[in-house]
């Protein structure tokens, strides 16, 4: 029921141009990587790209998360499944998927604050009793990496630290790199889990 009704909402925004419900294996992943800008998982089902190795996974169109179990789970299980964004059963509606793959194309990270919220705390605990580990940023990659954990796309990074958008997605790619992290959602969690937030 829920597939039917996304792939309805889906069909009617204006810069959707194409819509396919696939099952969730290897051979769906390939067509995933190779023809669409979104893959739109269920919560249920998010679980399955775990089992797919690195290569497999490394190739994936951003990866837009539905659910409210979203909550349940823990920093660890969100940081080690590849998420791009996520975004609750309980608050979706047209206009919020159409304003999740609008801020998913442009590099941001959709999730509601209340999760990200709930994320940074249950972090925190787990910071404290951890070993600390240096990764050494520069203090205008500490700003930005900051300024990811709040959501912001490049061009907002950009205007916050004043510099071109181009200097931003540079600083925001030595993050990634910095910190082992395929995306932006991954390399605030892992932040997080380090203790550099």
């Amino acid at each position: 029921m829920v597939r039917t009704g996304m792939e309805t909402v889906l069909r009617k925004l204006p810069d959707v141009r194409t819509v396919r419900a696939l099952p969730l294996d290897a051979e769906s992943v390939a067509v995933a990587a190779e023809g669409y800008d979104v893959l739109i998982v269920a919560a249920e089902q998010w679980g399955l790209l775990g089992e797919f190795d690195e290569r497999q996974r490394d190739g994936l169109p951003p990866v837009l998360v539905l659910g409210n179990d979203l909550y349940d789970r823990n920093g660890a299980d969100l940081a080690s499944l590849p998420a791009d964004g996520f975004l609750p059963l309980d608050s979706l509606s047209a206009r919020s998927l159409e304003n999740a793959l609008q801020r998913l194309a442009m590099g941001e990270v959709p999730m509601p604050a209340s999760l990200a919220k709930r994320l940074l705390m249950s972090n925190r605990s787990r910071r404290r009793d951890a070993e600390p580990v240096t990764i050494p940023l520069t203090p205008r990659e500490t700003e930005t990496l900051l300024l990811l954990a709040d959501g912001l796309s490049n061009k907002q990074v950009a205007r916050c630290l004043g510099i071109s958008a181009h200097g931003a997605k540079r600083l925001v790619g030595s993050i990634l790199l910095k910190l082992g992290a395929p995306n932006r959602t991954t390399a605030v969690i892992t932040a997080i889990k380090i203790g550099l937030l």
